[in-house]
């Protein structure tokens, strides 16, 4: 894909240190996806392209995929920001069906930080600017203590931040 957004942008591996839903074990057949950080500005982009088995109505990616995507990219958002953060609550409002095997752009920004809370809002567009869907977020900041016993009961490590940002 060649946006325009992504100019001046990091790639980062976002889900390789854990296991993930949606980067854990990539599947091209399902979801092809590429994350990228805009050191500038904050924002997260991922490039992404759904398989067929990401399929719901037919030749076209399933609401609950495109949602998935929303969520962890705006997760993404909270950590590569330095917000070890967890989702409160998500919508996504879904403006156009998206064919299955497009190349299409999600952004995501910050909008405030408030106490533990942070509010995000992501969008889902094309390489003519068109819209397909939208999402705002509600993630509440956790403390590093409860991320780290999370992973010692699953075996698992918690990122760092250099671990997220490395190529």
């Amino acid at each position: 894909m060649n946006y325009p957004q992504l100019a001046d942008t990091i790639p980062i591996e976002f889900g390789k240190q854990f296991i993930s839903f949606i980067t854990g074990m990539q599947n091209d057949q399902r979801i092809s996806l590429k994350y990228h950080f805009s050191e500038a500005s904050g924002d997260v982009f991922a490039e992404v392209k759904f398989g067929k088995l990401a399929q719901g109505p037919p030749g076209h990616t399933h609401g609950g995929a495109i949602s998935a995507v929303f969520d962890e990219l705006m997760g993404a958002c909270c950590w590569v920001n330095g917000y070890p953060a967890m989702t409160a609550q998500y919508t996504t409002r879904f403006f156009k069906p998206l064919p299955l095997e497009k190349e299409i752009l999600y952004c995501a920004k910050i909008k405030t930080v408030d106490g533990t809370k942070i509010s995000l809002k992501a969008k889902l567009i094309d390489e003519t600017n068109q819209k397909y869907a939208s999402a705002r977020g509600l993630f509440i900041l956790q403390d590093m203590e409860k991320f780290k016993q999370m992973n010692l009961d699953t075996g698992n490590t918690v990122p760092s931040m250099a671990d997220i940002h490395e190529n």
